[in-house]
């Protein structure tokens, strides 16, 4: 009927449970890498169970939260219209500027020339107004969680699909896809080939949770430095510290680039899937990469999934801990 309103996909809050199997302590770091578990989920509190951290935001309860259907286009707000086809022109004012999208049919928003930071993408999602935020730490955990309990695997390209991540790159465009191919899928999880035959995935109802374009993730505070400690938070995003309301982890990110072989493990964050250890391959235990820079002299962010040309380093787990907040590329 016209009216402008976003497609998203409700996820009720959960409980869960992770016990560890085989831990072993890091050396000349924190945490411990874990190299078997069992992962728990149930729609009811039970004993020993505690509610997903998805559904807590600045310490009170959610019994929803709404996830993104599509990748993010943007709203122009001064012409009334979505930017379908990527126009760099986004106006990243906040409050004022332009809004942040889940819509079929568009062309997700890139940094090909345009200020699409990590802190561009937090202003005009929030511009959408109060609830609204990009995905962050604890939003992404539980979908990756949900998908781990229901496949029995990590491993998100075998289980689903490859995704569009399989492009040779023409140096110089936004070489995604446009959003909505998986539309006929519903919240159902599978993949689809589009009509210029390209894979395009959804994990119940999130399409391209991997590939196509690398998404931010907010909440998450890498400080390099030979360290790689990692800080979150669930509230008051803000790039390059460690201070309240970020919290440390308590894990040490592993130091080289890899498959992932084991996830750093803290009781109190169990929930997180970071790399600790990778010497693994690209179908086994989990079959992402994880990519990091902890020798750079200050303070990092992240993106998720990988994007037209990551091929089997992509998945739902794989990670890219190698940006600064204040970078945006295409």
């Amino acid at each position: 009927i016209g009216e402008k309103v976003q497609v998203m996909v409700e996820q009720p809050k959960f409980y869960y449970k992770v016990i560890p199997l085989k831990l072993e302590k890091v050396q000349d770091g924190k945490g411990f890498h874990m190299r078997k578990a069992r992962y728990y989920v149930s729609d009811t509190k039970k004993a020993g169970f505690k509610l997903h951290p998805a559904f807590i935001h600045d310490g009170k309860e959610k019994n929803f939260i709404y996830l993104s259907a599509f990748e993010g286009s943007v709203f122009d707000k001064s012409a009334g219209a979505y930017l379908l086809a990527d126009e760099q022109i986004t106006d990243f004012t906040a409050s004022t500027g332009d809004i942040l999208s889940s819509i079929a049919y568009a062309k997700p928003a890139s940094g090909l020339a345009q200020g699409l930071t990590r802190n561009g993408s937090r202003i005009i999602a929030q511009n959408r107004g109060k609830g609204w935020f990009q995905s962050y730490a604890a939003t992404v955990a539980a979908s990756q969680l949900l998908f781990l309990i229901e496949y029995a695997s990590f491993n998100t390209q075998t289980a689903i699909g490859m995704g569009n991540v399989s492009k040779t790159d023409d140096g110089s465009t936004s070489m995604t896809e446009i959003t909505g191919a998986t539309t006929n899928l519903g919240n159902k999880s599978g993949s689809v080939t589009n009509v210029n035959g390209i894979n395009i995935v959804s994990y119940r109802g999130e399409e391209n949770f991997w590939g196509n374009l690398w998404k931010w993730v907010d909440g998450l505070n890498i400080e390099a430095k030979g360290l790689h400690n990692l800080y979150v938070a669930d509230h008051g995003f803000a790039d390059d510290i460690g201070s309240d309301p970020y919290k440390d982890a308590g894990i040490t990110l592993a130091k080289a680039n890899g498959y992932i072989s084991a996830f750093a493990y803290n009781e109190e964050f169990d929930w997180l899937f970071f790399a600790s250890e990778t010497v693994g391959n690209s179908s086994l235990p989990v079959g992402d990469y994880f990519y990091q820079n902890n020798t750079y002299n200050g303070w990092l962010a992240t993106f998720l999934g990988g994007s037209w040309g990551s091929g089997s380093n992509a998945g739902g787990f794989y990670w890219y801990v190698s940006v600064a907040s204040s970078d945006r590329n295409r």
